[in-house]
């Protein structure tokens, strides 16, 4: 079916054209494919000239030109940047001392300083997943993987954001927002109880254990997260992330 009787085509004001993008349809097989034309000007009209396949290039250097969104300009990766793709990000945020916030049910929210394992953050628009690994340095696709001891995450890793906003996922800039989504919120109940390694019960950790756990860390002023206290995810990085099949 030609386009023009699906859709309304815009008014375009263009220079001369140069090339033309023409899809197939192949009838037996199913699908089509896609080729781009040079296109040639003489007495007789413009005429397209043989072509060749359109290429994951082509079609991406079209989709930021057509988004407005093409720019020659170079950008710093960060350091801590391990993977990017068009939908999303992934980069870890070395451990350190900073305030954890939990909700209280009494007094208030309840602030304590407290040293942070080393996350791995997995952003897609809007969503977030969170891991933790014991080693300081830049992971590997083979590093393995341990749940991150925080509540308001899933077992597979999964953050409920509740009633916190993170900004749009349109590149490194965004990366400071999805941090705060964690760094920053009111942390307000356990959704997997079996991620941390502290008075377990039944492979369990009841919220009050787990605040507890948190309060001995801060009381004690110990300036890195105890790895003990962290649990195996069973899975390495690339295989979390979806770029390999689990062994």
């Amino acid at each position: 079916m030609p386009l023009t009787e699906t859709m309304a085509l815009p008014n375009i004001t263009t220079t001369r054209p140069t090339g033309a993008i023409v899809f197939h349809e192949q009838r037996r097989e199913g699908g089509g494919g896609i080729t781009y034309h040079p296109l040639d000007d003489d007495a007789q009209g413009t005429r397209i000239l043989p072509g060749r396949p359109l290429t994951v290039a082509d079609a991406r250097a079209l989709l930021e030109t057509l988004l407005g969104e093409r720019t020659s300009e170079l950008r710093w990766t960060p350091a801590n940047l391990l993977a990017s793709g068009d939908e999303a990000l992934v980069w870890t945020v070395p451990g350190t001392v900073r305030p954890i916030l939990f909700r209280g049910k009494k007094d208030g929210p309840i602030r304590l300083d407290v040293p942070w394992p080393t996350l791995v953050f997995a952003a897609t628009d809007g969503a977030i997943r969170l891991a933790a690994i014991k080693s300081r340095g830049r992971p590997t696709a083979h590093t393995p993987l341990f749940h991150a001891p925080l509540w308001n995450v899933y077992q597979d890793g999964r953050v409920c954001l509740g009633s916190a906003t993170v900004p749009p996922l349109d590149g490194i800039d965004a990366m400071p927002g999805y941090e705060s989504a964690i760094f920053d919120t009111l942390f307000s109940h356990g959704n997997f109880r079996g991620n941390l390694v502290y008075r377990q019960d039944h492979g369990e950790t009841s919220d009050r254990d787990h605040v507890r756990f948190w309060r001995e860390l801060a009381l004690a002023k110990t300036p890195r997260f105890p790895n003990a206290a962290l649990v195996p995810m069973g899975q390495r990085l690339a295989t979390w992330l979806g770029l390999e099949r689990s062994r």
